[in-house]
């Protein structure tokens, strides 16, 4: 489902279907037939309503399972503290009440978003963030959450069930320095900013202030430890080991600069 079809390179054997969550009749059109859906939203304030919407068609044009990409802890006390966290938790409320069957995906941090430190890791060998030794996060590579999607839209088992995914390992951003400089054979630092400073420069990039706000609530949240937790879940699906980081920062070298 995207806005434009004709400006989507689809992949052979994908059929591309156009449409917002705001078009419900856009939406009836592109779930005709489907019994099978994955969910994804944006982070935003109006993501509850957005992706209520969705959840509201695929109950009028019968799909039998809906896989939908939450967060982790989103059934955990405190997780409404924090405003992406308090969205999943509610969407989660949704589904479980749309009599809809589901699969909740329930990831970490992606290694991906590191790779908004790659312009800076390629010329300078740093990169910099709001982030201390103790905010150690189980980041996880963002082609396992795909892999497990993959699963549970296509594999029978998966009916009810909700998957922690993260790394095999939680990293501060000092280990993530580490690892890079490891694969890319340079030593790559660290440099810790203030939150304010960090929050000055996604402001000046344009990144909107709400999901700024949100992501100042989620460093803080990751200062306490609380994101450091492991899980199996990924290993469990797929029958191999979640990616590493190390794997990872590997398979995207020429993006650092390697």
């Amino acid at each position: 489902l995207v806005r434009t079809p004709s400006a989507y390179d689809a992949p052979d054997g994908v059929e591309v279907a156009g449409g917002t969550f705001e078009d419900a009749a856009s939406l009836d059109a592109a779930l005709a037939g489907v019994d099978h859906a994955y969910l994804v939203g944006a982070s935003s304030p109006q993501q509850v309503e957005l992706e209520t919407a969705f959840v509201d068609a695929a109950i009028r044009n019968g799909v039998q399972h809906l896989v939908r990409l939450s967060v982790i802890g989103a059934d955990q006390p405190g997780i409404d503290a924090l405003r992406f966290g308090a969205h999943h938790a509610a969407l989660e409320a949704v589904v479980r009440e749309s009599g809809l069957g589901f699969t909740f995906l329930r990831p970490n941090g992606f290694m991906q978003n590191s790779l908004g430190f790659a312009e800076t890791i390629a010329s300078q060998s740093t990169f910099y963030s709001p982030m201390s030794p103790a905010a150690k996060v189980s980041y996880v590579d963002a082609r396992d959450i795909g892999a497990v999607a993959a699963a549970a839209l296509t594999e029978p088992g998966h009916l009810g069930a909700a998957y922690t995914l993260t790394g095999p390992e939680a990293l501060s951003d000092d280990d993530i320095a580490a690892r890079l400089t490891s694969v890319l054979g340079r030593e790559i630092t660290h440099v810790l900013v203030p939150v304010e400073a960090a929050r000055e420069a996604m402001l000046g990039t344009g990144y909107p202030e709400w999901n700024v706000d949100g992501l100042a609530e989620l460093f803080a949240f990751y200062e306490t430890g609380g994101a450091a937790g492991v899980a199996p879940d990924i290993e469990q699906v797929l029958g191999r080991p979640a990616r590493s980081y190390a794997e990872f920062a590997a398979d995207h070298r020429a993006a650092f600069g390697g």
